[in-house]
């Protein structure tokens, strides 16, 4: 799609597209470039979520975050990374209150109902679009995970009732690179301890599905997050800025 090597994008179309890492930029005309193409891509496919992920190396370039600005791309969050290593991770044993169920144990319904009540008040920022409905978020998930979504779309019930959502995947275009497309809970489940216990739940989730490793991220604003990343023995590696295209005229 783009004119640059090892480019990741996430591409959701038509709900949304992200580029999470620009890959090798040989020069600021080329930028100027990617950034032209992706607008035509946008503007072909009526994309209405757009966003570009700089890096701490590429967010020091003026020249970057000024073309950005004059193309309508506003600076929206600062995103931290995390890291932990899982092939000494210890598989967990899960409570017995607790039963998971994916797309192919429930409905789309349940989950989405889930998935919106989870993202009810969240601090949690997602780079894909944090003003997308979850309805489009959804269908744009689908586009990026394949065929296999059904299997990273999980509700978690505590005594038959919903008490949140996990989207365990093994990240595209790798082999053990675990990620979690969402993870989120319930308001009335909030602040009791749930948000570490199933926060680890689903990096045994990752590790049977076969990841080696996990990569996670969460807005500077997320306190909350960022502190269930830490006790879980997650390690903060990098800080990445997400700009948003505000208008496509």
């Amino acid at each position: 799609m783009f004119t640059t090597k090892e480019a990741k994008i996430l591409d959701g179309t038509p709900n949304y597209l992200v580029i999470e890492e620009l890959g090798r930029i040989d020069s600021l005309k080329h930028f100027e470039e990617i950034l032209y193409e992706m607008k035509k891509h946008i503007r072909g496919h009526a994309i209405p979520s757009a966003s570009i992920v700089l890096n701490e190396k590429d967010a020091k370039q003026t020249q970057y975050t000024i073309l950005l600005e004059e193309l309508s791309y506003q600076k929206q969050e600062t995103q931290y990374f995390y890291k932990r290593d899982l092939t000494s991770f210890e598989l967990l044993k899960m409570k017995a209150s607790l039963e998971i169920k994916s797309l192919e144990e429930t409905t789309s319904d349940v989950f989405i109902k889930t998935w919106t009540a989870a993202s009810s008040g969240s601090l949690n920022a997602s780079i894909s679009s944090n003003s997308l409905s979850v309805e489009k978020e959804f269908e744009g998930m689908k586009s990026e995970l394949g065929s296999d979504y059904k299997r990273s779309c999980l509700v978690i019930f505590y005594e038959n009732q919903p008490l949140g959502v996990t989207m365990p995947q093994i990240e595209q275009g790798t082999i053990d690179e675990g990620r979690l497309f969402y993870f989120g809970i319930l308001p009335s489940f909030r602040n009791k301890g749930w948000g570490e216990y199933l926060h680890k739940l689903s990096l045994h989730l990752l590790k049977k599905m076969g990841a080696n490793y996990y990569i996670g991220a969460t807005g500077q604003n997320n306190v909350p997050m960022q502190r269930i990343f830490q006790a879980n023995d997650c390690e903060l590696i990098e800080r990445k800025f997400i700009y948003k295209l505000v208008e496509q005229n």
